[in-house]
């Protein structure tokens, strides 16, 4: 039973079981406490204790001392808590699980290394350990330093961990949060100040991002006499070559307004969101396929064992018997060592697949095996040895299996039934894992690297319709993400990659998905919900199909049938990119559903330049235009930097480029949208 809780993180404080704080008399009380709550699982011998409080002293006298403040200790302390306190005549100590100390809570959840634990263990660290406690002795002191030297590395580390986290996930502005405090602590890390300067290059906040640049380049010459590294000048040029003509080093830009009040929450609002969509799980058997880890050159193969925990998962989510949780969200447990139980708390599901795969030459071995979350029992287990073009055959038979132990007998032409075509040329296969791999990180280099691999795969294997769908994929991220200019998609790419794609492999969803949204955006609106019916039809469980379904079923003019695809999104993805948050809230908005949407952005303020619009249309229905305001000024300040960068025909008008960018099919939508940007204040 807790008796106490205890916080060493930050300033010391003590209270109750039920919250009421308490006060010690002196310091020496506090700090004696205080470091027996930093190791309450153990017993301190009284000698020991007195040096480290009362060094400057004879032993006998540091004894007396000691004693002196254990009366007062227990004195202070309420009566039913003093049964924390375990005091022998030679030691004492703390009751093990008497005391509740937030130190111990952020190891453990260190130890777990989840995303969600860590995030946690970051929400626990107020401040530096025991800040502001001093004049506690030079052996105190000596001790006190150790201790937030050691957790400060600890921090760092998480902080590290996290932020690569929210990269590859694409949780843009929680990544940003997080390499500003990084900065805080060491703003001569060159590498956090690059990410820092490409997630504002993401959100198209050039001016913010040269400003990173200066920041970073002053304080390199300051403190170390140094130029920034090639790297860096690289990354400033490319920003420089997006400036708009006369506009000299972007400082104009830098200082203009950008703050949306729900950037510094993003992180908590995320968290909020995931624990809201778990309770909406449904009664169907639930899973997550992990990531196959390689057993040797992780480096060098771990887009091979991503790659083919991902092409599981996407088999396994073509049975509607199922829910398959996203592989990106399953593949942020690549690192931890969490249980399953906590694995499959955290995701929400009732099942994982966990294996490794060793690779040597031609031929691979493959070990998988299911367990249920609940008390990590195995329910299947198997190792299977093939060559290379095997694997595929080897796929099918562990989906087979598993939805077998899942869902009960599937008859075998189920299983087969709209089956993606299996590439015929293993390097082509490689060459597409490595581009697919590379689409999860948020710059235009890897767009470009994704680029390449695939157009390597299709001078192999001019039939492989899953390279044609990562290059018009690798199109829509382009433009969504670094143009977001109406006029640019309507470029033929787009629809000729997914036309190609389909007709190369009619049962590939997400081929039907790419073209779907290429023809909504040419405005033929029956041949994209075509499209987008089919993708869902052939795979029910693709989060991503799912949330580019869900805003573009709003605009065809099907809004109901949008927020169910967006909130089965959001449930299948708990650790996902913004543009879901972004293009899941223009389903909610077209519902008028005006609370869920802000909410659902609340995460992502700034997923697409158009986002802040939606969240200023909806609080201006809401009846409170004033709160949506900052986003409006952040719309209009992407809007003119477009407009100087001569991006748009002459005489566009704000409005104007906003409607074109949402073409709703639905004269009502149409008029809903612009009605609440009008009460939004946009012109």
């Amino acid at each position: 039973m807790t008796l106490l809780h205890v916080s060493l993180l930050g300033e010391f404080a003590c209270h109750t079981a039920d919250g009421h704080p308490l006060a010690f008399p002196t310091r020496k009380v506090e700090a004696l406490l205080a470091y027996l709550a930093a190791n309450p699982s153990r017993r301190h011998p009284r000698g020991k204790l007195a040096g480290l409080l009362w060094d400057d002293m004879p032993e006998s006298r540091a004894r007396t001392n000691l004693r002196q403040a254990l009366s007062r200790l227990q004195h202070a302390l309420p009566a039913a808590a003093r049964e924390s306190l375990a005091i022998g005549t030679q030691e004492m100590g703390l009751k093990e699980n008497a005391v509740a100390v937030d130190l111990d809570a952020f190891e453990r959840l260190l130890a777990d290394g989840t995303p969600e634990t860590l995030e946690r263990a970051l929400a626990l660290y107020r401040a530096p350990f025991l800040e502001g406690m001093a004049e506690c002795g030079e052996a105190f002191e000596e001790w006190l330093m150790a201790q937030r030297r050691r957790l400060d590395e600890q921090l760092q580390q998480l902080m590290h961990r996290l932020l690569d986290h929210y990269v590859l996930t694409g949780a843009i502005d929680a990544a940003i949060q997080l390499a500003l405090r990084l900065l805080e602590h060491d703003p001569l890390d060159e590498g956090v100040q690059r990410t820092l300067i490409r997630l504002y290059l993401y959100q198209d906040r050039i001016g913010a991002a040269l400003e990173q640049y200066r920041r970073c380049r002053e304080r390199l010459a300051d403190e170390l006499g140094v130029a920034p590294a090639a790297e860096t000048e690289r990354l400033k040029a490319e920003l420089m070559g997006l400036l708009p003509e006369g506009s000299g080093d972007g400082g104009d830009l830098a200082r203009e307004s950008d703050d949306l009040p729900e950037r510094s929450r993003v992180i908590d609002a995320a968290a909020a969101a995931r624990a809201r969509r778990r309770a909406e799980a449904s009664d169907q058997p639930s899973l997550a396929v992990l990531a196959f880890v390689p057993l040797e050159d992780a480096d060098l193969h771990r887009h091979l064992g991503d790659g083919l925990a991902e092409d599981i998962a996407t088999e396994l989510g073509r049975f509607r018997e199922l829910e398959v949780i996203a592989p990106a969200s399953a593949l942020a447990y690549r690192h931890s060592d969490a249980t399953p139980e906590r694995v499959g708390r955290e995701l929400g599901v009732d099942y994982l697949l966990e294996g490794h795969v060793r690779r040597r030459g031609e031929r691979l071995r493959l070990t998988a095996r299911l367990l249920a979350t609940s008390g990590a029992r195995q329910v299947w287990a198997e190792r299977y040895d093939c060559r290379l073009d095997e694997l595929f055959d080897v796929q099918d038979e562990m989906v087979g299996r598993i939805v077998g132990s899942l869902v009960g007998r599937i008859e075998d032409d189920r299983l087969a039934l709209a089956r993606r075509k299996p590439p015929q040329d293993w390097q082509a296969y490689d060459l597409w894992l490595r581009g697919w791999h590379a689409l999860r990180r948020p710059d235009l280099p890897a767009i470009r690297e994704a680029r390449r691999h695939f157009q390597q795969a299709l001078a192999r294997d001019p039939q492989f319709a899953r390279a044609y769908v990562g290059l018009a994929l690798a199109h829509l991220n382009e433009w969504a993400c670094y143009s977001w200019n109406y006029w640019v998609f309507l470029q033929q790419e787009a629809l000729e990659f997914g036309r190609r794609a389909v007709a190369l492999d009619e049962h590939d969803h997400r081929a039907h998905c790419m073209l779907g949204l290429a023809e909504l955006y040419g405005g033929r609106y029956e041949a994209a919900h075509r499209e987008l019916s089919l993708a869902l039809a052939l795979n029910p469980n693709d989060a991503d199909v799912l949330a580019h379904a869900s805003f573009a079923l709003a605009l065809i003019g099907d809004p109901e049938r949008g927020v169910d695809a967006a909130r089965k999104a959001l449930r299948l993805a708990p650790y996902r990119p913004e543009w879901y948050a972004g293009m899941a809230g223009i389903a909610f908005f077209s519902a008028r559903l005006y609370d869920e949407a802000i909410d659902t952005l609340a995460s992502a303020p700034q997923a697409f330049c158009n986002t802040p619009a939606f969240i200023a249309a909806a609080y201006a229905h809401l009846g409170h235009p004033e709160q949506g305001a900052s986003h409006r000024d952040t719309v209009y300040r992407h809007y003119r930097y477009q407009m100087a960068r001569g991006a748009f025909p002459e005489h566009t008008g704000c409005l104007d480029w906003l409607t074109a960018l949402d073409p709703y099919r639905r004269t009502a939508d149409a008029e809903h949208y612009l009605e609440g940007l009008r009460k939004a204040g946009f012109e």
